[in-house]
Protein backbone atom coordinates (compact mmCIF):
# COMPACT_ATOMS: atom_id res chain seq x y z
CA UNK A 1 0.00 0.00 0.00
CA UNK A 2 1.27 3.26 -0.97
CA UNK A 3 1.44 6.29 1.88
CA UNK A 4 -1.36 7.66 0.01
CA UNK A 5 -3.84 4.89 0.54
CA UNK A 6 -2.85 5.05 4.55
CA UNK A 7 -5.00 5.94 7.44
CA UNK A 8 -2.33 8.30 8.26
CA UNK A 9 -3.26 10.29 5.04
CA UNK A 10 -6.54 10.40 5.01
CA UNK A 11 -6.53 12.02 8.31
CA UNK A 12 -3.57 14.61 7.36
CA UNK A 13 -5.96 15.31 4.40
CA UNK A 14 -9.57 15.65 6.08
CA UNK A 15 -7.39 18.17 8.93
CA UNK A 16 -6.75 20.06 5.90
CA UNK A 17 -10.30 20.40 4.34
CA UNK A 18 -10.78 17.71 2.08
CA UNK A 19 -13.55 14.44 2.61
CA UNK A 20 -12.91 11.16 2.51
CA UNK A 21 -15.04 8.74 1.04
CA UNK A 22 -14.17 5.19 -0.32
CA UNK A 23 -14.74 2.90 -3.49
CA UNK A 24 -14.15 -0.60 -2.53
CA UNK A 25 -11.14 -0.08 -0.24
CA UNK A 26 -9.46 2.91 -2.03
CA UNK A 27 -9.64 6.26 -0.21
CA UNK A 28 -11.10 8.77 -2.49
CA UNK A 29 -10.67 12.70 -1.32
CA UNK A 30 -12.83 15.44 -2.30
CA UNK A 31 -12.95 19.28 -2.13
CA UNK A 32 -15.66 21.23 -2.33
CA UNK A 33 -14.29 24.40 -4.79
CA UNK A 34 -16.17 27.62 -4.60
CA UNK A 35 -17.26 28.75 -7.87
CA UNK A 36 -16.25 25.03 -9.81
CA UNK A 37 -17.97 22.43 -7.97
CA UNK A 38 -16.26 19.30 -6.55
CA UNK A 39 -13.06 17.84 -6.68
CA UNK A 40 -11.93 14.31 -6.14
CA UNK A 41 -8.50 12.92 -6.65
CA UNK A 42 -8.36 9.03 -6.08
CA UNK A 43 -4.20 8.40 -5.63
CA UNK A 44 -2.10 5.58 -5.66
CA UNK A 45 -4.82 2.90 -6.66
CA UNK A 46 -3.74 -0.61 -8.24
CA UNK A 47 -5.13 -2.13 -10.90
CA UNK A 48 -7.84 -3.97 -11.63
CA UNK A 49 -9.15 -0.28 -11.67
CA UNK A 50 -12.99 -0.33 -11.05
CA UNK A 51 -13.78 2.13 -13.85
CA UNK A 52 -17.63 1.26 -13.78
CA UNK A 53 -18.36 2.16 -9.93
CA UNK A 54 -15.76 4.70 -10.40
CA UNK A 55 -18.42 6.48 -12.98
CA UNK A 56 -20.94 5.83 -10.64
CA UNK A 57 -19.67 7.22 -7.84
CA UNK A 58 -18.91 10.48 -10.02
CA UNK A 59 -22.12 10.64 -10.80
CA UNK A 60 -24.01 9.95 -7.30
CA UNK A 61 -21.72 12.74 -5.39
CA UNK A 62 -22.09 15.52 -8.51
CA UNK A 63 -18.15 15.54 -8.98
CA UNK A 64 -17.17 18.37 -11.82
CA UNK A 65 -13.40 16.71 -11.91
CA UNK A 66 -11.88 13.62 -10.89
CA UNK A 67 -8.69 12.49 -10.89
CA UNK A 68 -6.81 9.06 -11.10
CA UNK A 69 -3.39 8.28 -10.09
CA UNK A 70 -2.66 4.88 -10.47
CA UNK A 71 0.16 2.81 -8.63
CA UNK A 72 1.19 1.39 -11.68
CA UNK A 73 4.35 1.33 -14.11
CA UNK A 74 4.59 2.77 -17.47
CA UNK A 75 2.17 0.81 -19.13
CA UNK A 76 0.45 1.17 -22.83
CA UNK A 77 -2.75 -1.32 -21.53
CA UNK A 78 -3.96 0.42 -18.83
CA UNK A 79 -3.50 3.77 -20.35
CA UNK A 80 -5.68 2.08 -23.29
CA UNK A 81 -8.15 1.29 -20.59
CA UNK A 82 -8.06 4.68 -19.11
CA UNK A 83 -9.09 5.92 -22.16
CA UNK A 84 -11.64 3.60 -23.67
CA UNK A 85 -13.41 4.61 -20.18
CA UNK A 86 -13.41 8.04 -21.14
CA UNK A 87 -10.67 9.90 -19.12
CA UNK A 88 -7.94 11.84 -20.61
CA UNK A 89 -4.54 11.84 -20.18
CA UNK A 90 -3.68 14.89 -17.33
CA UNK A 91 -0.66 17.03 -18.40
CA UNK A 92 -0.08 18.03 -14.97
CA UNK A 93 -0.15 15.25 -12.39
CA UNK A 94 -0.47 16.24 -8.54
CA UNK A 95 1.72 13.79 -7.62
CA UNK A 96 5.22 12.42 -8.72
CA UNK A 97 5.57 10.22 -11.85
CA UNK A 98 8.92 9.38 -11.20
CA UNK A 99 10.90 9.00 -8.05
CA UNK A 100 14.25 7.38 -6.80
CA UNK A 101 14.48 3.95 -5.20
CA UNK A 102 16.86 2.91 -2.89
CA UNK A 103 17.21 -0.52 -1.58
CA UNK A 104 17.42 -0.60 2.14
CA UNK A 105 18.18 -4.36 2.35
CA UNK A 106 22.39 -4.29 1.15
CA UNK A 107 24.77 -3.15 3.71
CA UNK A 108 25.92 -0.11 5.19
CA UNK A 109 28.68 0.02 3.13
CA UNK A 110 27.83 -1.61 -0.12
CA UNK A 111 24.61 1.70 0.19
CA UNK A 112 27.81 4.12 0.78
CA UNK A 113 29.77 2.70 -1.68
CA UNK A 114 26.66 3.48 -4.05
CA UNK A 115 26.49 7.09 -3.87
CA UNK A 116 28.87 9.41 -6.43
CA UNK A 117 31.92 10.10 -5.31
CA UNK A 118 30.54 14.17 -5.23
CA UNK A 119 27.69 12.86 -2.74
CA UNK A 120 30.54 11.09 -0.99
CA UNK A 121 32.53 14.01 -0.60
CA UNK A 122 30.07 16.03 0.32
CA UNK A 123 28.58 13.89 3.56
CA UNK A 124 32.90 13.50 4.23
CA UNK A 125 32.75 17.75 4.23
CA UNK A 126 29.55 17.95 6.43
CA UNK A 127 31.13 15.45 9.11
CA UNK A 128 34.53 17.79 8.39
CA UNK A 129 32.20 20.93 9.36
CA UNK A 130 30.99 19.71 12.52
CA UNK A 131 27.87 18.94 11.28
CA UNK A 132 25.67 17.32 13.75
CA UNK A 133 21.99 15.34 12.77
CA UNK A 134 20.04 14.68 15.86
CA UNK A 135 16.36 13.11 15.76
CA UNK A 136 14.15 15.58 17.13
CA UNK A 137 10.51 16.29 17.81
CA UNK A 138 10.57 20.14 17.22
CA UNK A 139 8.39 20.65 14.15
CA UNK A 140 7.99 24.32 15.30
CA UNK A 141 11.54 24.62 14.38
CA UNK A 142 11.19 22.84 11.14
CA UNK A 143 8.83 24.45 10.27
CA UNK A 144 10.34 27.87 10.80
CA UNK A 145 13.32 26.42 8.87
CA UNK A 146 11.14 25.28 5.74
CA UNK A 147 8.70 28.22 5.59
CA UNK A 148 11.50 30.98 6.00
CA UNK A 149 10.91 33.86 3.11
CA UNK A 150 8.14 32.13 1.88
CA UNK A 151 5.84 35.03 2.47
CA UNK A 152 2.50 34.61 1.86
CA UNK A 153 1.96 31.73 1.79
CA UNK A 154 3.89 30.73 4.56
CA UNK A 155 1.16 30.65 7.23
CA UNK A 156 -0.80 28.21 4.90
CA UNK A 157 2.15 26.13 4.20
CA UNK A 158 2.77 25.78 8.62
CA UNK A 159 -0.45 24.61 8.95
CA UNK A 160 -0.21 22.25 6.40
CA UNK A 161 2.96 20.90 7.63
CA UNK A 162 1.47 20.58 11.41
CA UNK A 163 -1.04 18.70 9.90
CA UNK A 164 1.11 16.34 8.41
CA UNK A 165 3.00 15.93 12.09
CA UNK A 166 0.46 15.52 14.28
CA UNK A 167 -1.22 13.05 11.47
CA UNK A 168 2.21 10.53 11.38
CA UNK A 169 3.81 11.25 14.71
CA UNK A 170 5.00 9.08 16.85
CA UNK A 171 4.72 6.06 14.97
CA UNK A 172 5.03 6.91 11.11
CA UNK A 173 7.06 9.67 10.97
CA UNK A 174 10.61 10.99 12.07
CA UNK A 175 12.21 14.72 11.57
CA UNK A 176 15.99 15.48 11.74
CA UNK A 177 17.52 18.36 12.13
CA UNK A 178 21.16 19.69 11.40
CA UNK A 179 23.10 21.58 13.33
CA UNK A 180 26.86 23.20 12.91
CA UNK A 181 29.24 23.58 15.96
CA UNK A 182 32.02 25.39 14.76
CA UNK A 183 33.41 29.00 14.57
CA UNK A 184 31.69 30.46 12.26
CA UNK A 185 28.77 31.03 14.54
CA UNK A 186 26.45 28.49 13.45
CA UNK A 187 26.63 27.42 17.44
CA UNK A 188 22.73 26.78 18.58
CA UNK A 189 21.59 27.35 14.84
CA UNK A 190 19.39 24.37 12.91
CA UNK A 191 21.03 25.06 9.22
CA UNK A 192 18.88 22.12 7.40
CA UNK A 193 15.85 19.33 7.96
CA UNK A 194 14.31 16.58 6.67
CA UNK A 195 10.91 14.72 7.35
CA UNK A 196 10.41 11.25 6.85
CA UNK A 197 6.98 9.35 6.75
CA UNK A 198 6.31 5.84 6.69
CA UNK A 199 4.44 3.21 5.77
CA UNK A 200 4.99 -0.07 6.30
CA UNK A 201 7.65 -1.27 4.27
CA UNK A 202 8.40 1.94 2.87
CA UNK A 203 10.07 5.54 4.09
CA UNK A 204 9.06 8.40 2.20
CA UNK A 205 11.55 11.87 1.98
CA UNK A 206 8.36 13.61 2.19
CA UNK A 207 10.22 17.44 2.88
CA UNK A 208 13.21 19.06 3.17
CA UNK A 209 14.79 22.43 3.75
CA UNK A 210 18.38 24.07 4.12
CA UNK A 211 19.39 27.30 4.81
CA UNK A 212 22.26 28.81 2.66
CA UNK A 213 24.95 28.10 5.27
CA UNK A 214 23.59 24.54 5.39
CA UNK A 215 24.03 23.92 1.44
CA UNK A 216 27.38 25.36 2.37
CA UNK A 217 28.31 22.71 5.06
CA UNK A 218 27.11 19.82 2.41
CA UNK A 219 24.40 19.61 5.69
CA UNK A 220 21.59 18.66 3.33
CA UNK A 221 23.84 15.13 1.92
CA UNK A 222 25.04 14.36 5.74
CA UNK A 223 20.92 14.09 6.76
CA UNK A 224 20.25 11.77 4.18
CA UNK A 225 23.08 9.11 4.74
CA UNK A 226 22.13 9.69 8.37
CA UNK A 227 18.29 9.16 7.05
CA UNK A 228 19.22 5.97 5.05
CA UNK A 229 20.86 4.41 8.14
CA UNK A 230 18.41 5.21 10.50
CA UNK A 231 15.26 3.96 8.16
CA UNK A 232 17.63 0.73 7.97
CA UNK A 233 18.14 0.33 11.21
CA UNK A 234 14.10 0.66 11.96
CA UNK A 235 13.73 -2.24 9.42
CA UNK A 236 12.39 -0.69 6.54
CA UNK A 237 13.28 -2.08 3.12
CA UNK A 238 12.86 0.93 0.61
CA UNK A 239 13.70 4.72 1.04
CA UNK A 240 11.62 6.41 -1.74
CA UNK A 241 12.82 9.98 -2.78
CA UNK A 242 9.56 11.02 -3.36
CA UNK A 243 9.82 12.97 -6.78
CA UNK A 244 12.33 13.40 -9.28
CA UNK A 245 12.30 15.52 -12.91
CA UNK A 246 10.07 13.79 -15.42
CA UNK A 247 10.79 14.43 -18.59
CA UNK A 248 7.37 13.50 -19.74
CA UNK A 249 6.18 16.70 -17.52
CA UNK A 250 8.22 19.12 -18.26
CA UNK A 251 5.68 22.11 -16.91
CA UNK A 252 5.21 20.16 -13.95
CA UNK A 253 8.55 19.02 -12.67
CA UNK A 254 11.30 21.86 -14.60
CA UNK A 255 11.90 23.22 -11.53
CA UNK A 256 12.90 19.95 -9.64
CA UNK A 257 16.00 19.47 -11.64
CA UNK A 258 18.31 21.21 -9.23
CA UNK A 259 17.52 18.93 -6.37
CA UNK A 260 16.56 15.72 -8.88
CA UNK A 261 20.41 16.19 -9.33
CA UNK A 262 21.27 15.93 -5.91
CA UNK A 263 19.09 12.84 -4.93
CA UNK A 264 20.24 11.42 -8.55
CA UNK A 265 24.03 11.13 -6.39
CA UNK A 266 22.24 8.72 -4.02
CA UNK A 267 22.41 5.89 -6.35
CA UNK A 268 18.87 3.69 -6.47
CA UNK A 269 16.76 3.09 -8.93
CA UNK A 270 14.59 5.62 -11.22
CA UNK A 271 11.16 4.42 -11.29
CA UNK A 272 8.58 5.67 -13.70
CA UNK A 273 4.80 5.87 -12.99
CA UNK A 274 2.19 5.88 -15.49
CA UNK A 275 0.86 9.09 -14.78
CA UNK A 276 -2.30 11.08 -14.38
CA UNK A 277 -5.86 10.78 -15.66
CA UNK A 278 -8.81 13.17 -15.83
CA UNK A 279 -12.80 12.91 -16.33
Amino acid sequence: MDIRQSSQYSKYLRQIGWQIEKIDNWNVFIRDIPLYGKFAKLQKITPLIPFDKIKKFKKEKNIRRLIIEPDSYNDKILTSQFLINNFKINNSPYIPTKTILIDLTRFEEEIFKSFSSNTRRAIRKAKKCNVEVINSTDIERFIKLKTRNMFPVSQLMAKDIKALWESFYPNNSTLLLASCFNDLNHFNKYIAGILLLFCESKVYYWLASSTKEGNILRAPSLLVWEALKLSKKKGYKVFDFEGVFDDRFPKSTNSWKGFSKFKQGFGGKEISYLGSFKS
